[in-house]
């Protein structure tokens, strides 16, 4: 697999990321490392995934007007079996508590 592994290579790629998407950026790394510290951080295609024997579980995507936060496909939390649409990625302009509690239990359902 190529890219750079580790947190230090993750947080280095979110320094990068102007204000105010890097603050969200590294609090969006510090909680997926909280809930489900087995994922592995790495920098691939100039993006922090985060993975699981191989497989993409969740990523951070810096944009100029916002920060994406997504799930691969392999283990999506927000897949419901009731509907026919199903959310891979959310978009932040800001990372309030009900933002960062959603999060909080997607990764863990993802992660665990």
């Amino acid at each position: 697999m190529f890219g750079k592994k580790g947190d230090a290579a993750v947080l280095a790629k979110l320094h990068d990321v102007p204000p105010p998407y890097r603050e969200i950026g590294e609090q969006l790394h510090a909680i997926i490392r909280e809930c489900a510290p087995s994922l592995e951080p790495i920098v691939r295609w100039g993006l922090p995934f985060y993975v699981r024997d191989g497989k993409d579980v969740c990523y951070i995507k810096p944009d100029k007007d916002f920060i994406a936060f997504g799930f691969g496909e392999v283990s999506n939390p927000s897949v419901s079996d009731d509907a026919d649409m199903h959310p891979v990625a959310w978009t932040f302009t800001a990372f309030g508590p009900q933002a960062q509690a959603r999060v909080r239990e997607l990764v863990t359902k993802a992660g665990g």
